[in-house]
């Protein structure tokens, strides 16, 4: 059951110097148990409200203006990646109440630049920070200005005096602290950014430093033989090539530490990586994700209408973020399924699906949802109909079947095996066209009805777990319509939908909070109001909104 609820707009007087606005419309789900002993359902209803704000009072329709976002509960203060200013900007939310429309100002900036520019280094993009409050330190991930030389790990204090710098590998994109504060990883992504430099595709890498040791080590993708024979080497490449294509892009650790899981988008594969002895255990393959199959239908025409159907399409997951929880004893990956093209000047892999339409012929073994002659049916309708045109296709899988990108989901998998335990389905696509019919699968930059369908549709981006009383939650970022969905994820094989809120005003092209790219979540132990947030980055706005949460029981009279 799905109730809408729009909070009353009260003008609230100023409380500790916090200005206050005008709160956002929320959404939220519920779904009953049967409470025999009672005659009653009792449903457990997760109230997620805006309660406050930061405003860089930057945009940029491209992003990377409000990015990464992590909380210090030492302090009970945020810090920011601001990727326009390049700065870590640090917000002070300790005074925060529960009421609603605080909004919150920077208390200060570090500057990145000024703390790493030497001689022999020129500061390049600050991608990443992560905190530990055992080590009670920042560490932030530095690129150098030369997109193929090695980039830099920023140890500072909570003030941003810098206290140990670290080498990377080329163009460390994200950074991950260990909770003991021993381990420093880096995932070193290597792209292309500007084409080929002396014919040369930097090489993609992960960074593990042991600060109890003292050791740095840089971990390669040039053993073949712990990679999958499925996993999706770009441009019909081989094993050998791995150690250049590969470019990780984010990192999960185990509880332990011992374990880290590193995403490939790309190639749509997780490396699993044990960290102490700094061996690349595996690369395994994610697979493809079946739209013919009943529950994965997807809306991939430009036709200015919403139309979720099944389709002979197969879709690599190619999750941005990844993030691992343990639920009862068992080690789950928790991914967003963003999906990725790869478009430098040198090479792309990806075109229009009407400019190869004619070379396909689908291997309807490849296909698990529907049967042959229905497959067929749904892919002569494709051909016929020029809305489907312009759907984004991989152009380097074959031309046995369709290849998109991206899952329009997120997905549970077992950390051991890659197992795919759960994902969501079509839901994300579902559920916005539902709350927002009028501007279903906008993109980040304008308000346009449809521009994404044929594309990526919501676009995963970030993922986080969280728990609230005796459940798991899931909280993941939607890209480019924006908001956060929020699943019960306590019983990973049957996870449900609870909460998609959206705080983006439609009213103008970029108003509001647009593009989430980092979440953090908050526990109620720590937080400064005694409930459970969650912090979210809007790169496009550069905005951060918190949303608060509280758990609510109801009982309905079954009799």
């Amino acid at each position: 059951m799905k109730k809408k609820k729009t909070l009353s707009k009260t003008l609230l007087s100023s409380i500790l110097g916090v200005t206050l606005l005008v709160p956002s419309v929320i959404t939220y789900a519920t779904s009953p148990v049967e409470d025999k002993a009672s005659k009653h359902n009792t449903r457990t209803q997760l109230n997620v409200s805006k309660i406050a704000s930061f405003d860089t009072s930057l945009t940029d329709k491209d992003g990377g203006v409000a990015e990464i976002v992590k909380f210090n509960s030492d302090n009970k203060k945020f810090y920011l990646v601001n990727g326009k200013a390049q700065t870590i900007d640090i917000v002070n939310i300790d005074q925060m109440t529960r009421n609603t429309n605080q909004k919150f100002e920077k208390e200060k900036s570090i500057q990145i630049a000024d703390a790493v520019n030497t001689d022999s280094f020129t500061y390049g993009d600050l991608t990443s920070i992560d905190i530990n409050t055992k080590k009670k330190v920042i560490v932030a991930a530095v690129q150098h200005k030369n997109y193929q030389k090695a980039g830099k790990i920023v140890v500072m204090n909570y003030n941003g005096e810098v206290q140990q710098t670290f080498e990377t590998g080329v163009q460390p994109d994200m950074v991950k602290i260990s909770e003991d504060g021993r381990y420093i990883l880096t995932a070193d992504e290597g792209e292309l950014r500007r084409g080929l430099e002396n014919g040369v595709d930097p090489e993609g890498s992960v960074t593990i430093i042991d600060l109890k040791k003292g050791e740095s080590r840089h971990l390669k993708f040039d053993d073949t033989g712990v990679i999958d024979d499925n996993v999706h080497i770009r441009n019909n490449g081989s094993k050998e090539d791995a150690v250049r294509d590969f470019e990780p892009e984010y990192i999960a650790l185990s509880d332990d530490a011992k374990t880290a899981y590193v995403t490939l988008q790309e190639n749509n594969a997780i490396a699993t990586i044990d960290v102490k002895k700094g061996n690349i255990l595996s690369v395994q393959s994610l697979g493809f994700k079946d739209h013919s199959k009943k529950g994965n239908e997807l809306d991939a025409a430009r036709d200015g209408e919403s139309n979720m159907t099944n389709l002979p399409i197969l879709g690599a997951y190619m999750p941005d973020s990844v993030a691992h929880t343990t639920i009862n004893g068992e080690s789950y990956l928790i991914t967003a399924n963003e999906g990725d093209a790869t478009e430098w000047e040198e090479f792309e892999n990806v075109t229009d699906f009407g400019k190869m339409k004619d070379e396909i012929t689908l291997d309807h073994k490849r296909y698990k949802g529907t049967s042959k002659k229905k497959l067929q049916q749904l892919f002569d309708e494709m051909k016929g109909n020029p809305a489907y045109d312009k759907l984004e296709v991989l152009t380097d899988r074959g031309t046995d079947a369709i290849y998109t990108l991206g899952g329009r989901s997120f997905s549970i998998w077992k950390a051991d095996t890659m197992e795919l335990v759960y994902d969501s389905g079509s839901d994300f696509e579902n559920i916005t066209a539902k709350q927002f019919p009028a501007h279903f699968n906008a993109s980040n930059d304008d308000i346009e009805m449809d521009k994404r369908s044929a594309k990526k549709g919501p676009e995963p981006e970030d993922v986080k777990i969280g728990q609230i009383g005796d459940k798991t939650y899931a909280f993941i970022g939607l890209e480019r319509i924006g908001g956060v969905m929020a699943y019960d994820i306590t019983n990973p094989k049957k996870s449900t939908f609870v909460n998609y809120t959206n705080t983006r005003d439609f009213s103008s092209q970029i108003a509001g909070d647009v593009s989430p790219e980092g979440l953090d979540f908050i526990p109620a132990h720590v937080s400064p109001t005694g409930l459970p947030l969650t912090l979210v980055g809007n790169e496009v706005s550069g905005t951060v909104s918190i949303h608060q949460m509280e758990k609510k029981t109801l009982k309905e009279n079954t009799e």
